[in-house]
């Protein structure tokens, strides 16, 4: 293999190498993808680096690694030879994470060397799972900067994407529990028409809602927004959701299942995040009760005008002596009921105005007497251009119920 004459520059090696992992954007970095990197340092810095040959081991039981795979091998027959974890070169890679040898390292095999990739090597350990060695056979006349160099780079750079993956993989499955968590459908009350939709900011949000059964002819249901947005959200909004679904399950009253759940929460380690939230029973005959803590007080719009649903108390966490009262209202035949979070309230325009209480209070106007699913879709089409449909700044959730005319 004959050497380059340009020298290596490292943003130009910075950019090469960029391109090189982004080639397999999407793919999931298993045993495959990081023979793929072997071949392909060899392949394509080979010549700059003087690298004559790539090896990959794997750590397997009693701390033992394996070599799985190889590229330009002096003796293919080496492959699954297994180093032992007494091995002094091992114990140098697994101490400083990027090691660089030559004939004058001491406790190295010359026969086994001599076999693998010879004397001149370097190699890296990524922190994979298992963990994984990239090891690279030289050329006479290597420069020791110039590995040096590259290596740590490469190993960085794949220990990054190894941290993004987890994250990915995390947020993959924090968003299919949340996702669990909300209710397929609205169940039903005879008499009424109920729509509910959350839309998150990210991956995952702390905003929910959900419908639980009450007493024969009435829904239970509530709606809530967990500070900030992101998995810590997600993590809080369902440590109460399940909250909820035990009290009800229990029979207890509303205003006692909200109180306990304050208690809990100021007491739990994320006491410095808070939930709003609306938690109300409805009844066949429209008699609604409620208790609003701290959320953006919901509509009742109908023939008696517009009436907002403001009792309950502050927010959830913040104060765990904090007691809860009961509100009432009557939902009207022909009256809509609109629950929803500040995602909805804070959209703004390109010129900073919010589409706020006066937005929603227009959509319902203009909906009166029509289906919740309707209204619902009608509030969030509204809400979304008003900001140039843009994607939610916030998490964004909303329960609409109308009672049949």
């Amino acid at each position: 293999m004959t050497r380059d004459s340009a020298i290596l520059q490292p943003k130009q090696f910075y950019r090469e190498l960029d391109r090189l992992l982004r080639e397999s954007d999407g793919v999931e970095i298993t045993e495959e993808w990081f023979r793929w990197v072997v071949d392909e340092t060899v392949r394509r810095f080979g010549n700059t680096l003087r690298i004559e040959s790539g090896r990959l081991y794997e750590e397997g039981i009693d701390g033992q690694f394996e070599l799985v795979h190889q590229v330009g091998s002096r003796d293919p027959e080496t492959l699954g030879v297994v180093i032992e974890p007494n091995y002094r070169p091992l114990k140098l890679v697994l101490e400083h994470g990027v090691f660089l040898f030559d004939p004058f390292i001491e406790g190295q095999s010359v026969a086994l060397e001599n076999r693998l990739g010879g004397l001149d090597s370097g190699a890296l350990l990524v922190k994979s799972e298992p963990r994984r060695i990239l090891a690279f056979g030289l050329e006479p006349g290597w420069d020791r900067e110039e590995l040096d160099f590259t290596l740590h780079t490469i190993r960085n750079a794949i220990n990054h994407r190894l941290v993004v993956q987890h994250l990915k993989t995390d947020f993959e499955q924090a968003a299919e529990i949340q996702k669990s968590l909300l209710p397929t459908e609205p169940l039903p009350l005879e008499g009424f028409s109920v729509a509910a939709r959350s839309d998150a900011a990210e991956a995952v949000g702390g905003d929910f809602f959900d419908f639980l059964p009450g007493d024969p002819g009435s829904l239970v249901f509530a709606l809530g927004d967990a500070s900030g947005h992101g998995l810590p959200a997600a993590l809080l909004a369902r440590d109460v959701v399940t909250g909820l679904r035990m009290g009800s399950e229990r029979h207890l009253k509303i205003t006692e299942i909200v109180n306990r759940l304050n208690r809990v929460i100021a007491r739990s380690a994320l006491s410095t995040r808070f939930v709003s939230l609306f938690y109300a029973e409805l009844e066949s005959n429209g008699n609604l009760f409620y208790v609003n803590a701290g959320h953006p007080a919901p509509w009742i719009a109908g023939d008696r005008g517009v009436r907002r649903l403001s009792i309950g108390g502050t927010i959830l966490g913040p104060v765990k002596t904090t007691s809860y009262q009961r509100g009432w209202a009557h939902v009207d035949r022909g009256d809509t009921l609109v629950v929803l979070t500040d995602g909805i309230l804070e959209r703004q325009n390109a010129t900073g105005v919010m589409f706020d209480e006066a937005g929603v209070e227009a959509v319902v106007e203009a909906t009166q007497g029509r289906p919740a699913p309707e209204v619902l879709e009608t509030l969030f089409r509204t809400a979304r251009d008003h900001g140039n449909r843009g994607f939610w700044e916030d998490d964004t959730t909303a329960i609409v119920i109308t009672r049949h005319a």
